[in-house]
């Protein structure tokens, strides 16, 4: 709570990059969800709501909430911690998002959101704050690749499969 920059910092790096952008769900009964503005559909028609039965598989993609220009603004795309220390654009109040964490969808809403975002949350807080003040880090010349699977996660280039991430990390002296 005393640190408003490291949250700024957290909620903005949970905004562009969501751990998981994409969830698959199954409807569990008849239900018509809203649309934030009317759609044509293919038979030309105007649509302001999608009716789902009951079993339908719907893909749902998270991010797409969290980048939208139309509430974040043209700068949506980049990185910007100071856009949390001051008011949100209106937009974003108005929009509602159901999400569980920051006017995001990072980490799901309703049943289907991460019983854990709390404590990732904290975790997060806690990993930066011991290693900033410790050591400097810098990307190598090697291309990062994120792979999609129940969570994002990079590579380091188009051939390797495993996970990781390389870093330089130096020790800041004191």
């Amino acid at each position: 709570v005393k640190l408003p920059y490291l949250d700024a910092v957290c909620r903005e790096t949970l905004r562009l990059h969501a751990p998981v952008p994409i969830t698959v769900l199954r409807v569990a009964k008849d239900t018509a969800i809203p649309l934030s503005q009317p759609m044509r559909g293919v038979d030309g028609r105007e649509m302001n709501e999608i009716v789902l039965k009951r079993d339908s598989v719907v893909i749902t993609y998270l991010q797409g909430s969290n980048v939208n220009k139309e509430l974040w603004g043209e700068d949506a795309l980049e990185w910007k911690p100071e856009r949390w220390l001051s008011p949100l654009p209106g937009a974003v109040d108005e929009a509602r998002i159901p999400g569980v964490y920051a006017h995001l969808m990072t980490f799901s809403a309703g049943s289907t959101s991460c019983i854990g975002f709390k404590f990732s949350q904290v975790e997060m807080k806690v990993v930066l704050s011991t290693l900033l003040p410790a050591f400097s880090f810098a990307p190598t010349d090697k291309e990062v690749v994120w792979n999609s699977s129940a969570v994002l996660y990079p590579t380091m280039g188009y051939e390797n499969e495993s996970p990781e991430m390389r870093l330089m990390v130096k020790i800041i002296k004191d």
